[in-house]
């Protein structure tokens, strides 16, 4: 197991540093500002370092108002919170629900063997109600189901079967992936990478990367399907979740992280001898993974970033030439990959003039959404 492997340690968001842990970075997606949010603009053409007469100005994007949700959202978001609805939350509710399964198949094969059918249609009946509210065994279910009725040339069951299959997966954190993370790649530092579904084959290419592994280039992957088996018909491996200890399970609100196979990518520098290792990602409550390359003992634990620290690592990853201000943003019929590229970073640009207002109001530290630790007097994992 990957507890075998290397000793992990976690530290949850809501969890004050301790005198050993002091100078950790906890998971914060962003931390609130600090000191007074209202402020005075600069004066033209003053020095903006004159404290004594000017105050610090705000984001002009604060006095925005919130956009007024459209009918057909407001209707996706009830449909939403009905499927939630239906299925048992991530974390010990799943994790309760799973062991109540557990102890209701062993009532099940009880019954049946001691002949007792009134109490074997009852136990299976609330088995069944149990069954439907666990999400990645409904997803797997109706996976099933629904390879079964395409092959039969059932439409309307299939798609039927279709639309459970998509609602269970819909709940899962591990199918809502999707987008930008952070990580911190060792000696190389934060790298970003984007997260991509096809099928149920989760795939991380690097968005910024280094000379090891370039952006652009795949760093991992993980089969995230729920069920036994391939489609050729080999058994699919799967993972037990990692037991986290009293003290850990407090902080984290979860006794379990559930865990996935997968292929980490590793290369020599300039993406020689490149080649896949064994790896696992580890989900770590339902807004935070890692990945871990087992041979070489290395885990990444990714966050996602804020939007400014988004797209200072996009700028700070490629650079071009800026064009002047005024400049119309090039018309999408030019097909000037040069042109645009060039106004999109005239974009970021002027986008890292306001970052520099949010640092002038408190909101440092913008790699805080990000948690990394080479060593710690805390092991979690039992």
């Amino acid at each position: 197991s990957i507890a075998d492997t290397s000793v992990l340690a976690f530290v949850p968001p809501n969890a004050k540093p301790t005198t050993s842990q002091s100078s950790v970075s906890c998971l914060f997606s962003e931390r609130a500002p600090t000191g007074s949010s209202s402020y005075s603009a600069f004066s033209n053409g003053e020095e903006a370092n004159s404290s004594s007469n000017h105050g610090r100005r705000s984001s002009e994007f604060h006095s925005l108002e919130p956009i007024e949700k459209s009918d057909e959202r407001r209707l996706r978001m009830q449909q939403d919170e009905h499927t939630k609805a239906r299925f048992a939350a991530f974390g010990d509710e799943l994790w309760d629900l799973r062991s109540k399964l557990a102890e209701l198949s062993a009532d099940l094969i009880s019954s049946m063997a001691s002949g007792d059918r009134e109490t074997e249609q009852h136990v299976r009946d609330e088995l069944r109600d149990a069954e439907r509210q666990d999400p990645e065994l409904v997803y797997e279910l109706e996976l099933a189901a629904l390879s079964d009725a395409e092959s039969e040339g059932k439409v309307s069951k299939a798609q039927a079967h279709r639309d459970e299959a998509s609602a269970a997966r819909s709940v899962l954190p591990h199918f809502n992936l999707e987008g930008l993370w952070v990580g911190k790649y060792g000696e190389h530092g934060y790298e970003m990478i984007n997260v991509t579904y096809s099928g149920d084959l989760l795939t991380a290419y690097k968005v910024t990367g280094d000379n090891n592994v370039p952006r652009g280039e795949i760093t991992f992957q993980a089969d995230l399907s729920p069920l036994k088996t391939t489609r050729g018909g080999k058994p699919r491996k799967t993972l037990q979740p990692i037991k986290l200890t009293e003290s850990a399970s407090k902080k984290w609100g979860t006794s379990q992280l559930p865990r996935y196979s997968g292929s980490g990518s590793v290369a020599e520098e300039g993406y020689v001898n490149q080649q896949w290792m064994d790896g696992q990602l580890i989900m770590i409550g339902d807004s935070y993974f890692s990945f871990a390359w087992l041979p070489i003992s290395h885990q990444i634990f990714f966050g996602r970033p804020s939007p400014e620290l988004a797209l200072k690592m996009l700028r700070e990853a490629g650079n071009s030439e800026v064009m002047g201000i005024g400049t119309p943003p090039p018309s999408i019929e030019d097909a000037d990959v040069g042109a645009m590229r060039a106004f999109i970073t005239r974009c970021l640009d002027e986008t890292d003039a306001h970052l520099e207002d949010e640092i002038l109001e408190g909101k440092s530290d913008e790699f805080s959404c990000i948690w990394h630790d080479e060593a710690t007097e805390e092991c979690y994992f039992e």
